[in-house]
């Protein structure tokens, strides 16, 4: 195609190039990627976390978001028992684990999904970055700004 497109003379590449323009307006209106993917994959599904969480990201309106469906509870608590014992906000810590949103506020960003992460472990939540390395992996990486930027990464891996 483009080898023609630079045989067209001028007026023709103009004409080409207007012809494009009402598609070009269009996707932008409705919101088309111009580019096939470029998209976001997608990453549902149940994902098991290095400290042995499952964590299911659906879709939550229009975008997705993950909660925690299954963690090994601290030794004289269950499933059901355990609370946000960690969480900085005093509010909060009557807040059952089980069930609670730990990704949320998920945007495409070209190829990953950008949102916030909550990590209940250390009762905090972080600036997110999901991208999908394989079929059955996940990189996370959770960064706060104290001083300076910190981040850390970890690698989800597929639970069904």
């Amino acid at each position: 195609m483009t080898g023609s497109f630079l045989k067209m003379t001028k007026g023709q590449r103009r004409r080409s190039r207007a012809a494009l323009l009402p598609s070009a307006v269009m996707a932008l209106f409705l919101g088309l990627p111009m580019t096939p993917g470029s998209a976001a994959p997608d990453i549902n599904g149940k994902w098991r976390t290095p400290d042995g969480a499952t964590i299911e990201i659906t879709s939550c309106g229009s975008a997705p978001c993950g909660k925690i469906v299954a963690f090994s509870p601290p030794p004289g608590y269950s499933l059901h028992t355990t609370r946000d014992f960690n969480n900085k906000d005093q509010a909060k810590k009557s807040r059952k684990i089980l069930g609670l949103t730990v990704l949320w506020r998920l945007k495409p960003k070209g190829e990953r999904w950008v949102g916030r992460i909550y990590d209940p472990r250390r009762g905090f939540s972080a600036e997110a970055t999901v991208t999908k390395k394989t079929r059955d992996t996940l990189n996370l990486e959770g960064c706060v700004r104290v001083l300076f930027k910190v981040c850390e990464e970890e690698t989800w891996r597929r639970a069904n």
